[in-house]
């Protein structure tokens, strides 16, 4: 089922929280490939870019992130021009996406630098990204990328049989489906704080 992103109101003083708050594409190859550009950028600052079918969601290392269509949540923040963030805005983000599993009774372990696992099974990662749009500008374009196994059934490795490791779902952990919108919800409002207070230092 398609993303109601139109009924979230969001509880944040950093990402923007009305109508407007969320860049939504059905389908797209990756998040990043408008969260990252320079008019996106100077415009949207603040704005979430979500889609129901991530088709080429991007790693660490150049690996891909890969996903369920319209079972689970793939989404960048735009954080603008700036050089504010780092790897700890990583760690605080995965403290926080370990008290959201913990909602839904699922006990999260951070993998350093930007994964969740549960059971020793991949269930969420998180990427900090950047771009240098040109020689005269002294600060990067950032975003910050979640993907979250939400309502998938299946395992990473029987989609990419070169992937490493196992994955895993909240819907796999509980075995009871999970209301994106509600998730969704709870994870900007949780990690909003965070990226303020970041912006305050």
């Amino acid at each position: 089922m398609q993303l109601d992103y139109k009924s979230i109101l969001f509880h944040t003083k950093w990402i923007l929280s009305g109508s407007d708050s969320i860049i939504y594409r059905e389908s797209i190859e990756s998040t990043l490939s408008i969260a990252l550009d320079k008019n996106c950028q100077i415009h949207d600052v603040g704005k979430i870019v979500i889609t129901d079918n991530q088709t080429h969601g991007k790693g660490t290392h150049g690996k891909q992130w890969i996903s369920t269509p319209y079972k689970d949540l793939t989404f960048s923040i735009i954080l603008g021009q700036n050089n504010h963030f780092g790897q700890e805005l990583v760690d605080q983000c995965c403290i926080a996406m370990v008290e959201v599993l913990s909602t839904y009774n699922i006990q999260g372990k951070i993998k350093y630098p930007n994964d969740i696992y549960t059971n020793n099974k991949k269930i969420i990662g998180i990427l900090l990204s950047n771009i240098q749009t040109g020689k005269s500008e002294k600060m990067p374009h950032q975003a910050l990328s979640i993907g979250m196994n939400v309502n998938s059934i299946i395992d990473i490795k029987t989609i990419d049989k070169e992937a490493k490791v196992s994955s895993t779902s909240i819907f796999l952990e509980t075995k009871k489906e999970v209301n994106r919108e509600k998730l969704l919800k709870l994870i900007i409002d949780t990690i909003d704080p965070i990226i303020q207070k970041q912006v305050c230092q």
